[in-house]
């Protein structure tokens, strides 16, 4: 068993996948020497980005991978990796780099004490070196309140992409853990909320990668429909969800 495994899931990142991994190996061979592995899905790709990942694997004994030809999201890509993982901390981050390694390292030094460690954009502290445009930073704090209120989810940031847990606390909750689009990380929260783990928010080190490109009006459509599903499914009202999900596929919402 090693001390952390880094699980990133990657779909169409063969212009950043190889940069990203080195500067994680590069850091993390320093900091913690072996003692650490880094997982990468590669989740339906049509690029190089599983070549890629397969020849670093053969060059560094650190990284390893299980490819999935078919769609399985972001959500489902991370569970598997956690599956895999054999460290005793366990986190992900994403294939952008856009938490440079010593900030997740912060991370794996911020969990000391508590069930796991959140990066946010949001605390004192925390450094964003790409600005994200005035609406996005507008909805997500929108956002952020909807989740305090419906979840109680008390923290600033639940959306950021860098997270570190402790691995036996987050092995109990993979099996409650949904394959939602948007949700993912709002319910892990709150799966480990509902098993009383002790969750810290940590300001970090974060930098937008100019060429990731999203389309405000239907992430915020995603992220509202995921928020209320997961809602309804810890709820009296979760009938809803089951009658819906029975429902043919041309009666539902599609976005």
């Amino acid at each position: 068993m090693v001390k952390l495994s880094i699980v990133i899931p990657a779909y169409n990142e063969e212009e950043r996948i190889e940069s990203t991994l080195l500067d994680y190996l590069r850091f993390f061979d320093k900091a913690m020497k072996s003692d650490y592995e880094i997982i990468i899905i590669p989740n339906n790709c049509s690029d190089s980005t599983a070549d890629i990942v397969s020849q670093l694997s053969k060059k560094h004994k650190s990284i390893k991978s299980k490819e999935f030809k078919y769609y399985t999201g972001k959500s489902g890509a991370l569970i598997e990796g956690f599956k895999l993982a054999q460290g005793d901390l366990v986190g992900f981050t994403d294939a952008d780099n856009s938490a440079p390694p010593r900030s997740f390292f912060k991370l794996v030094e911020g969990v000391e004490g508590f069930d796991g460690a959140i990066g946010s954009r949001w605390v004192r502290g925390a450094e964003i070196e790409l600005k994200q445009p005035f609406m996005r930073r507008v909805f997500s704090r929108s956002f952020n309140f909807l989740v305090r209120f419906l979840l109680g989810l008390n923290y600033y940031d639940t959306q950021c992409g860098a997270k570190v847990f402790r691995g036996s606390k987050l092995k109990r909750v993979i099996p409650f853990l949904g394959k939602t689009l948007w949700a993912f990380d709002m319910d892990l929260l709150y799966q480990l909320k509902r098993k009383e783990a002790m969750v810290v928010e940590v300001p970090i080190h974060w930098k937008d990668d100019a060429r990731t490109t999203l389309n405000l009006k239907k992430a915020s459509f995603q992220m509202l429909l995921s928020l209320v599903r997961l809602r309804l499914m810890y709820s009296p009202f979760r009938f809803l969800v089951q009658f819906y999900d029975k429902l043919p596929e041309s009666f539902k919402i599609h976005h």
